[in-house]
């Protein structure tokens, strides 16, 4: 729906800013496991910040695009010329075309699943104030073999962010604008046939963020201009949702007594949700061999982390950022370094609580909900982004099982680990992250900077990727890497 040849990627969060077509990282794309190699994979026409891949069979392909809102099929390499959807997008910062699942009885039933930010004005726009308050959708359209048709919404999520605004009751706001970032964005099907739907705080400090009375200290006891602090449709944030394919609740999700004793629109919400207590996050990933669920996720400045995510975990955000006992870690970084603020300067980070103990007691606990650390986090931020596991051989047997995550940052914006791929093996039991790294023991890299590589050298396979915000096995048994940042899709495979 947009036909300009100027594309800018966003100025905040996951995407580095750019014009034009994104030009490669600054270091050269390189495996460092000398088994495998990586390639490009050659297309016919230029792909526009690709963010996802989902494969229909060998050699066929569909590929997202964030800020165009379309999504083209790619044949043999030859990408075809009319997209299959195009959708009128907001793609300010984090926003825009997200994710695609398919059904996963596809194509025997031919239904897909579009995660996405609506632009308010019928067209693309970059603006970060041209979007519903409830423009995160998630909905489901019919694949005919050639097209996507709508069918039906799947649920409507928050997307306006304007904390610039002031709250009836208090004090002017000295949040300084409107934001378009922590959307998450990644949807998958479980195992259990289930939708799985990975949606950022957007911003919010409300109970879902552990602030049962929200980020205010005096009544009115709210979260914004449009209320909360509970999770009503414009506070459901900063969760993992679980849903049917038809969009309605299972009834053995977590908290669905818990709901139904609250009722109303509120208490429908609660039984929507899976998990909560996250920030903001891009990859998500089954475990193809225990079923568990993988999930990475952005710190602010201080511990970025990998969870494995069971049925009514609370993750402890905002209270808690990284392992408990790692706490003061958390607190003084966020305190005293890189701005002193957690994006919502409604709750500044001074009012954290003064040890592991009492953060723990502040955690706002649902019936049935229990708190787990991460099982891997790094102590300043390191950007996780896609994720996927790798199942069988077709890397060699040594591959077989191994989580890979990609970056949120390119090399050329953050040095570093910016661009990097990590691969990660797991226990036997497949419980927990397996390092024979003696510095990673604790289940902490102790890097020293943002972005800074020390005690996770071990795990970076590759490096000069760019932003990846999707890694997927394609039915090769290849992994296939998009780069948003360089405009390409990078065949990592065995040699």
């Amino acid at each position: 729906m947009r036909n300009s040849a100027k594309y800018l990627l966003a100025t905040a969060g996951i995407y580095l800013l750019t014009a034009g077509h994104p030009a490669a990282d600054s270091i050269p794309v390189q495996i460092l496991d000398p088994n495998l190699k990586v390639t490009t994979v050659a297309l016919s026409a230029a792909i526009v910040q690709p963010i996802g891949i989902v494969f229909l069979g060998t050699n066929d392909f569909l590929v997202l695009e964030k800020a165009s809102g379309q999504v083209k099929r790619v044949i043999n390499g030859v990408v075809q010329a009319t997209p299959v959807l195009d959708l009128a997008v907001n793609s300010n910062s984090e926003r825009g075309l997200l994710s695609l699942a398919l059904h996963p009885n596809f194509p025997a039933t031919p239904w897909v699943y579009v995660r996405w930010t609506m632009s308010s004005t019928g067209a693309d726009t970059g603006s970060p104030l041209d979007v519903p308050l409830l423009g995160n959708r998630v909905d489901r359209y019919v694949w005919n073999g050639t097209t996507l048709t709508f069918d039906r919404p799947v649920i409507a999520l928050r997307a306006l962010q304007t904390d610039n605004l002031v709250a009836g009751g208090h004090p002017g706001t000295t949040n300084p604008g409107p934001n378009g970032n922590h959307n998450g964005g990644v949807i998958r099907f479980g195992p259990d046939g289930k939708l799985y739907i990975f949606m950022g705080d957007q911003g919010r400090r409300g109970w879902l963020q552990n602030l049962p009375n929200g980020p205010f200290e005096t009544a009115p006891f709210v979260d914004d201009t449009y209320g909360g602090p509970a999770p009503d449709n414009a506070h459901l944030s900063g969760v993992i949702l679980r849903l049917n394919d038809d969009g309605s609740t299972p009834e053995d999700n977590p908290f669905v007594a818990a709901g139904a004793a609250m009722g109303g629109e509120v208490g429908a919400n609660i039984q929507k949700v899976f998990s909560y207590g996250h920030r903001n996050g891009f990859g998500m990933a089954f475990d193809p061999y225990s079923g568990s669920l993988w999930e990475t996720e952005n710190g602010d400045d201080a511990f970025s982390e990998l969870n494995r995510i069971e049925a009514g975990m609370n993750g402890g955000w905002i209270q808690i950022g990284g392992p408990q006992h790692r706490f003061f870690d958390f607190k003084d970084i966020e305190v005293n370094e890189f701005g002193r603020n957690l994006q919502q300067v409604r709750y500044p980070p001074t009012r954290l609580a003064e040890s592991p103990g009492e953060a723990r007691e502040r955690l706002f606990m649902l019936p049935g909900a229990k708190y787990s650390d991460p099982e891997l986090s790094w102590k300043y931020e390191s950007g996780p982004a896609g994720t996927t596991f790798v199942r069988g051989n077709a890397l060699g047997a040594e591959n077989d099982g191994t989580l890979w995550i990609g970056s949120s940052r390119a090399f050329q914006q953050v040095g570093g680990t910016g661009g990097s791929l990590f691969r990660l093996r797991l226990t036997r039991n497949r419980q927990k992250v397996d390092v024979d790294d003696p510095h990673l023991a604790e289940g902490v890299a102790d890097n020293l900077t943002k972005f800074g590589p020390t005690e996770s050298e071990s795990l970076i396979v590759g490096t000069g990727f760019g932003t990846t915000p999707s890694i997927e096995q394609g039915p090769d048994g290849n992994l296939y890497v998009v780069s948003i940042t360089d405009g390409a899709i990078y065949m990592i495979s065995h040699k």
